[in-house]
This record gives structure tokens, C-alpha cells and sequence, in this order.
């Protein structure tokens, strides 16, 4: 004959397997979410490369032609070091990574 407590002892075990079962759910469906953030945010980065890939490519047929003469290709480049270097600090500010504090543009 089951008693009263046998019967709670029954009832609080089935709730704990359905809590430790719902957990189990929800954190899985967190860290497919997560996963999906980090492969989405891996392919627009790629998609970025490619499109510079692409750019950096025609500038290059551009200089190759001689449609840009030596002072413009400097201070193009120049430019392009400048804005990249903010791109950088800003990443690195972002982050929370200080890096080294003499290295800031």
C-alpha cells in the first residue's frame, strides 16, 4: 500500500524531471541562438572582405592603367591607413580591450 508521502515523494520527482527537462530545452534553445548570432555575423564579415577584395581590386586596374598619378595614390593610401586605424580603435574601445595606450591614432 502506497502512502501519502510515498505519493508526494512520487509527484516532486516527476515535477524536478519535468524542471530539469524544461531547462534543458531552454538552454538549448539559447545556445542555438547564440550559434546562429556567431555564423550569421562570420558571413557578413566575409561578405565585407570580399566587397574590399572586390574594390581593392579595380582601384589596383585603375593605378595599373595609369589613371592616378603617384601623389594621389599617397594620399589615397594615407586615407586609407587613417580610416583604418579608427576602424581598430574603435573596435578595440569597443571590446573593453585597452591594448596599448601608445598605439592610439
Amino acid at each position: 500500500m502506497s502512502t501519502k508521502r510515498d505519493q508526494g515523494l512520487h509527484l516532486s520527482n516527476s515535477l524536478i524531471n519535468i524542471l530539469s527537462v524544461a531547462l534543458g530545452l531552454a538552454a538549448a534553445y539559447f545556445m542555438t541562438l547564440q550559434s546562429l548570432k556567431i555564423e550569421l555575423a562570420a558571413k557578413a564579415e566575409s561578405g565585407v572582405v570580399a566587397t574590399l577584395d572586390k574594390k581593392l581590386a579595380n582601384f589596383e586596374v585603375i593605378v595599373k592603367q595609369g589613371l592616378v598619378s603617384k601623389e594621389e595614390l599617397f594620399r589615397f593610401s594615407s586615407e586609407v591607413e587613417r580610416r583604418l586605424a579608427r576602424i581598430e580603435y574603435y573596435l578595440i574601445d569597443k571590446s573593453g580591450d585597452q591594448g596599448d595606450p601608445g598605439n592610439k591614432p
